[in-house]
């Protein structure tokens, strides 16, 4: 063979490799690179591509030794150090992210994603009047990158630069009238900035039609369904129909759903669809319901509950918690469970069996507003200096028995409370949540206190942590300091939709560094 059809092989392989990539075909791409590898094992290329393919099969690891690699056999590449920087920042390495993104940045400081990265890294380490920065050098060099102005805004929001943040959202939107979190984010600021109810229900609306149109291109796009996310939909649209709610293709969704249910052994199950089931799940996913939650007339919050006792007995707790019985009046109370059962915003699934919806996602109404407002206005010592930051609610999977692990959140106050009969729980004991008395480090980013569980139980452990355990009860809150971590009781509830158990979440102000 030639010497120049030695060199002919390689390149075709590489090229069939790249095409592979382009096209998402990740593992076939990774098969042709080390075929590449083993041909000419000194070439930088296949190790460069073959690590950009690593990351599409989520194999961070491996992809940074891969673009090591080609470091070591072809030097500084900007675009090298950038890409290993994002496999880095997937792995939490944030520190080492940001050391790659440097990299690049000396070798070209013109590399507008590497300033971006930079930027999100720096977010992530708390340094978010760096990360400002950072943005605003990527955007010297990009300034039409949607993206980038809604990351930018992210750090103003953090930086507590309300107005700017918003209006960097609304450049965002401006730009890409598709990118949904930035659609999210200006209602979010609308609402922490006691905007007018009018105008955050028209972006509750689109935000949950947006979301509602997402999930339906999600469906298409993965053609599968999980057996518990089948069944959650199933019992609403049975709930729907019986209590008076109907729309084109509700009863179509109900007959798919119930048969594909059917054909799960187990909750966990994913199900493959027929296109038939798709024809017929995609429009009604499509459809968004919420339901009306007007404020009321009368008050939210129980009037017999001496709240100025409430705030006394939280000052005096040691650690900072109190439960609060008899929270809502029995009007608001209604009102919300109505609102929960009937609304088809439920489009987070998380991997214990349980449904998220936040106000980012359209929970949020006049009545979750008036709540927010008289819980300022009734326990002014505690809410009064406090802006809302977010509100939420999840609904479990009830036989599954595990809820939320164990966390912190980003707020100074976390209320707490529950909203589905005592009749639904199966234990009395149980149900609740469990509050430990060690609050997160100052140290701690927000991925290490609200998502590393082992990490989390590991520091608990070592700093001989004590717990209270809150039982389940119906219209019972548990208002605590939001640094000290917490997690959800074991859960043995009634099945059935209306015994599912319903938690609703308000957060208010910025976290305690303590």
């Amino acid at each position: 063979m030639s010497k120049k059809n030695q060199f002919a092989k390689p390149e075709a392989i590489f090229q069939k490799g790249f095409d592979f990539l382009e096209a998402g075909q990740w593992a076939e791409a990774i098969n042709r690179f080390e075929q590449v590898i083993a041909l000419v094992p000194g070439a930088a290329a296949p190790y460069i591509s073959r690590g950009d393919a690593l990351q599409g099969l989520l194999r961070f690891d491996a992809a940074v030794e891969s673009y090591d690699r080609a470091i070591a056999l072809e030097g500084g590449v900007p675009e090298v150090y950038c890409n290993r920087g994002v496999a880095l920042h997937k792995l939490g390495q944030f520190e080492a992210a940001l050391a790659s993104y440097n990299h690049a940045l000396a070798l070209d400081p013109g590399h507008a994603d590497a300033w971006s990265n930079r930027g999100n890294a720096l977010r992530k380490l708390e340094r978010a009047d760096e990360a400002l920065a950072s943005y605003d050098r990527a955007l010297a060099l990009n300034p039409s990158a949607a993206e980038i102005h809604a990351n930018r805004a992210g750090a103003l929001e953090e930086l507590n630069c309300s107005a700017e943040a918003f209006a960097a959202y609304e450049k965002a939107f401006a730009i890409s009238p598709s990118y949904h979190e930035a659609q999210q984010h200006l209602l979010w600021l609308t609402m922490k900035g006691e905007g007018d109810p009018a105008r955050i229900e028209q972006l509750a609306t689109e935000v949950a039609t947006r979301g509602a149109q997402m999930a339906a291109a999600e469906l298409r796009a993965r053609k599968t369904l999980t057996a518990f996310r089948a069944q959650h939909d199933l019992e609403q649209t049975e709930y729907l129909l019986q209590h008076g709610y109907d729309f084109a293709g509700l009863i179509e969704a109900k007959g798919a759903l119930a048969y594909i249910r059917a054909r799960a052994n187990s909750a966990a199950d994913v199900i493959a669809l027929t296109d038939k089931e798709i024809a017929v799940l995609a429009p009604f996913y499509e459809k968004v319901l919420r339901a009306p939650a007007p404020a009321l007339s009368g008050p939210c919050l129980n009037p017999a509950n001496d709240w100025s006792a409430t705030e006394d007995r939280y000052f005096k707790a040691t650690p900072e918690i109190v439960v609060i019985d008899d929270l809502l009046s029995p009007a608001a109370l209604k009102e919300l469970r109505d609102f929960c059962l009937a609304s088809t915003i439920w489009r987070r699934d998380f991997q214990n069996q349980y449904f998220g919806a936040f106000s980012d996602d359209g929970f949020v109404s006049p009545l979750h507003l008036q709540i927010a407002a008289e819980l300022q206005q009734k326990m002014p010592r505690l809410f009064g200096g406090q802006r809302l930051e977010q509100v939420w609610s999840f609904k479990y999977t009830s036989e599954l028995g595990r809820g939320i692990n164990v966390h912190a959140d980003f707020a100074r106050l976390n209320l707490n409370f529950w909203i589905t009969p005592d009749e639904a729980n199966l234990d009395p004991q149980s149900g609740g949540m469990v509050v430990y008395d060690v609050p997160a480090p100052k140290s701690w980013t927000f991925d290490q206190y609200n998502s590393s569980s082992d990490d989390i139980l590991k520091f608990l452990k070592e700093h001989g942590a004590g717990s209270q355990t809150v039982p389940y009860r119906y219209n019972r809150a548990v208002l605590f300091n939001s640094n000290l971590f917490h997690e959800t009781d074991a859960i043995k509830f009634k099945t059935g939709y209306e015994n599912r158990r319903l938690n609703v979440t308000y957060l208010f102000g910025k976290r305690f560094k303590e």
